[in-house]
């Protein structure tokens, strides 16, 4: 009895293992052959060699500066290498290099017309031109600042509780400064970010205990950095409670505190007890022109020489009073 022939089956019914396997070559992607330049390449799928899809290729847009077309093309030399990139240029010294740069620039600008020469210009060396410029805001910034900080201070002024709706700028003391003649020679400080109100001033410092105006602001007040504060009722009556200001008659001279007896204003200390410690400022000219809507007081905070002197002057300038000279 003849044997039967057996074939060996693996568990996919495949004789071949091997077919079970997707190989390399099952998962290439066909390319289409390209002809050469007489058409004649392998099967080209078309008549007379050529190819049976056409390519097509899009041009890249030209770059335009201020509306003209800027060739950033580089210039290249007989042996078509790049002189940027030559080695051999990097071991040049500046003078050869700057002449090289030189060159290309004078080829580029040939044949354009007088716009596009200084479009190109202004691309080319635009860096430069940006440092150049910052660079010289940032030097003249400085500078205005050193000159306005080293000028002796006319007035140093905060102002207590300013309406939302208002802005204060060191602007509103323009007329003092020229009416007392120390526009030129004197510079003013102001700040104008206090809001104080006994009435909140617990539930402020819980949540906030670095709060500016109930941390920063009474020690700048005891270091004599403020000449007067200029305040509404509230803020009058946290600054008598918190003792960070002083009583007129300490600061300003006996004979302007007699002149202005009748414009003085009462407030309470943490005792309870009520002391003059302000001047009721809502009447003057200068109060009327920032239009706060509400009463306006003045008090002082600083007792150091200099604070009186610029305290009393600018005191005497709200009531219309001549400047005491010595």
């Amino acid at each position: 009895m003849a044997k039967k022939k057996s074939h060996s089956k693996n568990r996919s019914g495949n004789r071949n293992p091997a077919s079970a396997r997707p190989t390399d070559r099952d998962n290439t992607k066909k390319i289409p052959d390209v002809p050469d330049e007489k058409g004649t390449g392998p099967d080209t799928g078309s008549k007379d060699g050529e190819p049976s899809e056409q390519i097509r290729t899009e041009a890249p847009r030209p770059r335009t500066v201020a509306g003209q077309v800027i060739d950033d093309t580089p210039i290249r030399d007989e042996d078509s290498t790049y002189r940027e990139d030559n080695l051999e240029m990097k071991g040049m010294s500046h003078r050869e290099r700057r002449a090289i740069k030189k060159e290309r620039i004078q080829k580029e600008l040939e044949g354009k017309t007088r716009m596009e020469k200084v479009s190109y210009l202004l691309y080319y060396y635009k860096t430069p031109l940006i440092l150049t410029a910052g660079a010289v805001i940032i030097i003249t910034l400085l500078a205005v600042s050193i000159i306005i900080n080293k000028r002796p201070v006319g007035l140093s002024a905060a102002f207590i509780n300013v309406p939302s709706d208002r802005e204060v700028t060191e602007d509103v003391f323009n007329d003092y400064l020229a009416h007392t003649g120390l526009n030129y020679d004197t510079s003013v400080k102001l700040n104008a970010q206090a809001r104080l109100d006994l009435d909140t001033a617990d539930e402020v410092y819980r949540n906030d205990p670095y709060d500016y105006s109930l941390t920063q602001f009474p020690v700048l007040c005891s270091s004599d950095f403020f000449d007067v504060v200029i305040t509404d009722k509230t803020g009058l009556d946290f600054c008598s409670y918190s003792n960070i200001i002083f009583d007129p008659e300490i600061i300003i001279s006996p004979d302007t505190v007699l002149a202005l007896r009748d414009h003085e204003a009462k407030a309470k200390d943490s005792a309870g007890t009520e002391y003059f410690y302000a001047y009721d400022i809502t009447d003057t000219k200068f109060a009327k022109s920032l239009n706060f809507g509400t009463r306006l007081y003045l008090c002082f905070p600083g007792r150091a020489d200099g604070n009186k002197e610029n305290a009393e002057r600018f005191l005497r300038y709200l009531y219309g009073l001549e400047n005491k000279t010595e």
